[in-house]
């Protein structure tokens, strides 16, 4: 039987010769090697066959092998030999992973990260469509080849590897897509730091959009970023699949195409005599350099731009208040639990009357979810157009960073907001504009886990239900039979 780690030279299945192990973690060993059958350099995955993720990795890698579209990375074999599960695929020397790039040159031109991302939510529209999602679309399965094209590696592997799933596959790949793209513009990273990123900051309730991260970006592809990522964006709805992404960005006006140095283009008109005063003018060195105007302008704007930043840290300072520089940071680490020291009802007006099963509350935070805290019973889904919703507040006990949120429910159809107040207050708001939205999810099944889209400092979290399954014994009615925070 082959070791689950070979060794460099040895050959697999009478034409796969060893050249480099890339990566050997729990069991599972990725390689690059030569198929000396075809001469031609290529990747591989090496499980052993009694590994507990071996027959869903074989099972994903021949799904994929299906699928054949030239911006993902290509699955050319997927077979058990001598007690290890083989999975070959397409090797691209020549490109990088986008998180190489970002981290050795920067942020992408608007104009390529857009390209891109359109290029790659098209693909993902159409694997979604055979029936397939990738799930783990970061950084580090983005490629791109020198010709700046994109290659996606990993469909339907990489999730099965990390035992990856959803509810909603093409909303999890709508939102990877879009956390790529604020990367791809700002060099940062909307979960925390990652990938050689530094975190992408945030404003209390909603991550900063790749606009007031920098400059330059174009407003529409800003306002794309934002519909997919937060989860009431700031304009518009927001975008739930990979082709209403693709759609969105190839509506984008195009900026025309560079015309080189000198003046600009219209020299007649109205415009012509402030193109003239701002036209830059040839150095000595064969060069263009910015004329007295421009670099006036240039002055004013950097002026503006610096008092904007003093005035934005100091908003945000008091938006999410002070409790020492360690609690100014948001957590980037593993992810953590974190202890909820109580628990109520929430149920406010109008609408509500304050109680809701409150002596059931406990029954959502006693590590046993076949109990379960229930709403009262409504009429519709929409708790008879009483009210908004109902939820339960979370206290964690001192302000934590909070980053993910697991829930289980009784049955499947509930929808749910995670919302959370300002780092300052320390007693639970009775008010539901008190609580910013932190994240959405519609539809839900019995279990979800809502990795928030920005971490978020907090000590009161409210789980607010905006729409009830419908219950088997008459009416509409929902709850929640676990709740656990992690940060």
């Amino acid at each position: 039987m082959l070791r689950a780690t070979p060794e460099v030279g040895a050959r697999l299945a009478d034409r796969y010769r060893l050249s480099e192990c890339i990566s050997d973690a729990d069991g599972i060993s990725i390689w690059h090697a030569t198929d000396e059958m075809l001469a031609r350099p290529v990747g591989m995955y090496l499980i052993p066959e009694d590994h507990e993720l071996a027959e869903a990795a074989i099972g994903a890698a021949r799904a994929a092998a299906t699928f054949e579209d030239a911006r993902f990375v290509r699955i050319l074999d997927a077979v058990h030999r001598g007690g290890t599960v083989h999975i070959v695929y397409e090797w691209l020397p020549e490109a990088r992973a986008l998180s190489d790039v970002l981290t050795r040159e920067g942020p992408l031109d608007p104009m390529d990260a857009q390209r891109m991302i359109t290029d790659a939510a098209d693909a993902l529209a159409l694997a979604h469509a055979a029936g397939l999602a990738h799930l783990r679309l970061q950084p580090d399965t983005v490629l791109l080849t020198p010709e700046g094209q994109v290659k996606i590696f990993g469909l339907c592997v990489e999730a099965a590897l990390h035992s990856t799933s959803a509810t909603d596959p093409a909303r999890a790949d709508t939102r990877a897509l879009g956390r790529v793209l604020h990367a791809a513009l700002t060099a940062k990273w909307p979960e925390g730091e990652a990938f050689g990123l530094s975190a992408a900051p945030y404003e209390n309730g909603a991550i900063c959009t790749p606009r007031q991260v920098r400059a330059g970006v174009p407003d529409g592809v800003d306002a794309i970023v934002d519909r997919v990522l937060n989860a009431h964006p700031r304009e518009g709805t927001p975008l739930r699949s990979p082709g209403e992404l693709a759609a969105e960005l190839r509506q984008l006006p195009r900026p025309r195409p560079p015309s080189g140095p000198g003046p600009a283009p219209d020299a007649t008109g109205p415009m012509a005599a402030v193109n003239q005063i701002l036209a830059p003018f040839p150095g000595s060195d064969g060069g263009w350099k910015p004329s007295a105007a421009t670099r006036g302008v240039q002055i004013g704007v950097i002026g503006m731009l610096v008092l904007g930043l003093v005035l934005l840290s100091w908003q945000i300072v008091r938006a999410v208040g002070s409790n020492g520089d360690a609690d100014a940071i948001p957590s980037t680490g593993p992810l953590q639990a974190v202890r909820i020291a109580d628990v109520r009802d929430f149920d406010p007006p109008p609408g509500g009357d304050g109680q809701e099963n409150g002596d059931q509350v406990s029954l959502a935070v006693d590590g046993n979810p076949d109990t379960v805290w229930r709403t009262d019973r409504y009429t519709s889904a929409t708790f008879g157009k009483l009210k908004p919703g109902v939820g339960l507040v979370l206290d964690l006990g001192r302000v934590q960073t909070v980053r993910q949120v697991k829930l289980i429910f009784p049955r499947e159809g509930t929808s749910v907001e995670v919302r959370a107040v300002n780092a300052n207050a320390i007693t639970a708001p009775a008010g539901l504009n008190a609580y910013l939205v932190a994240d959405a999810e519609e539809d839900l099944g019995t279990e979800q886990t809502l990795r928030l889209s920005f971490a978020t400092r907090t000590r009161f979290l409210l789980i607010w239900l905006t729409k009830l399954p419908k219950d088997p014994a008459g009416g509409y009615r929902g709850g929640i039979s676990e709740v656990s925070v992690s940060g």
